[in-house]
């Protein structure tokens, strides 16, 4: 009884399954779905990530004297030969009370400006609102980033502007008051605060950074453009401690190196670029990149990774810190049009040409492209390729006369199809 039933209602439902997969066919092939993407210009960079070690001509300086150190200028910044790096106190309530000293001199000084004749002779409340609003955000910036220095010096210039404002509105009239209780401060300050019992000075010109890790004569910086990969794995792997006794150092070249070893299947751009400037960022230091110049490219066999030097002659507090740190080196950039690498095709075209004779002849090509919509039109658009990664292709905005197969290439915010199904040059999409 079953078989029979199952015989009677199989027929019914194979027709039915036939019906709907007619009808999707025939669904389909009237409504074709077509997702698109707009055309941007984008910079691109090919690029390396090494581990580098950073090398200078450094000298260690040591304290002429048993005490606490007062730096006078911070790590990163520029020094004269004999110029003072730090003072020497007794102990370090001393150097805080010279910096309280110091602190309050400034602000006795500020308040006696702002009430001098005709010091806010030129005062402008929207103005003056600005500046305030605008320090505001940068001392919240510092804060936010971490860079608490930043931060606390922007705090002077805050209190600054806002007794010009008061002064200046008439709020109020002098900061006699406040004056007289900072001068009673400054007493006390200075009672506490002491003279030095000695000073570091610089014994050249260069780059002052306070903090030592006992690489300062791991390498000889003379032979730095000889240097091997097998040298660099070892200053990799050396153990860094501060050298006791010392208050910083000197980097007496404003040149300076970092070494790393690149494999061979990414030396070619170091290569290209021998002698020429690459941008390196340390992004676990800061995020602005600095020019290096290509200096070496070591390579002891032929198929080998090698050992690469670069030149640089910018510094600052965060690149002070740097000797062993991971670095993403961008050999060269490259701005165009950005389109997916799923958007691309491979066409096979022809073009009817002429040579200068004016003798006309067929060529026939295969090129890779995209297809553009243009109100329900689809066009078949040639790109030529400047750079690619897995996921997408920077092309020419503006390529060479005569390269092209196709009328035009793809242009700025041109919607580039994505996704869709039987996809022709000269399609009406409904």
């Amino acid at each position: 009884m079953k078989d029979r039933a199952l015989n009677r209602v199989m027929p019914g439902i194979l027709a039915i399954l036939l019906l709907l997969y007619v009808g999707y066919q025939v669904y389909h092939s009237k409504h074709t779905e077509v997702q698109t993407e707009t055309v941007e210009y984008y910079t691109a960079s090919n690029s390396v990530q090494a581990s580098v070690v950073a090398l200078r001509n450094e000298t260690l300086l040591k304290a002429p004297a048993a005490g606490a150190v007062d730096y006078i200028v911070s790590s990163g910044d520029k020094v004269c030969k004999d110029g003072v790096i730090a003072k020497i106190y007794a102990n370090e309530s001393q150097i805080t009370a010279q910096h309280e000293l110091e602190d309050t001199d400034s602000a006795i000084t500020q308040l006696q400006n702002l009430q001098q004749p005709g010091s806010t002779y030129s005062f402008n409340t929207d103005t003056a609102n600005e500046r305030i609003l605008s320090q505001a955000a940068s001392i919240l910036s510092g804060i936010r980033s971490g860079n608490l220095t930043e931060a606390f010096s922007g705090k002077g210039d805050i209190l600054n502007l806002m007794n010009e404002k008061q002064i200046a509105t008439g709020k109020v009239k002098n900061f006699n008051t406040r004056i007289d209780t900072l001068k009673a401060q400054r007493e006390a300050f200075a009672s506490k605060a002491g003279k030095p019992t000695g000073s570091v000075t610089s014994p050249a010109a260069g780059y002052f950074i306070q903090d030592t890790d006992g690489m300062e004569n791991a390498f000889d910086i003379s032979k730095i453009t000889a240097i091997t990969c097998s040298q660099i794995r070892s200053l990799q792997n050396f153990k860094q401690a501060p050298v006791p006794g010392t208050v910083g150092k000197i980097d007496d070249n404003f040149n300076w190196y970092l070494v790393c070893m690149v494999p061979y299947d990414q030396l070619a751009g170091f290569k290209n670029d021998s002698d020429g400037i690459v941008s390196v960022r340390f992004p676990f230091v800061s995020g602005s990149p600095i020019k290096a110049s290509v200096a070496a490219v070591n390579q002891s066999e032929a198929n080998g990774e090698a050992a690469v030097v670069l030149c640089c002659d910018e510094m600052n507090s965060a690149l002070a810190g740097i000797r062993c740190e991971t670095a993403d080196i961008s050999l060269q950039e490259y701005t165009g049009l950005r389109v997916s690498k799923k958007t691309i095709h491979y066409e096979t075209l022809q073009k009817t040409v002429a040579d200068k004779n004016r003798k006309k002849s067929t060529v026939k090509k295969e090129v890779e492209g995209v297809y553009v919509m243009h109100g329900s039109q689809i066009n078949f658009r040639q790109i030529v390729p400047l750079f690619s990664t897995d996921s997408y292709v920077i092309c020419q905005a503006k390529p060479t006369e005569g390269s092209l197969m196709t009328d035009e290439t793809v242009k700025l915010y041109d919607e580039v199809v994505v996704e869709g199904t039987d996809l022709y040059d000269g399609k009406v999409v409904k």
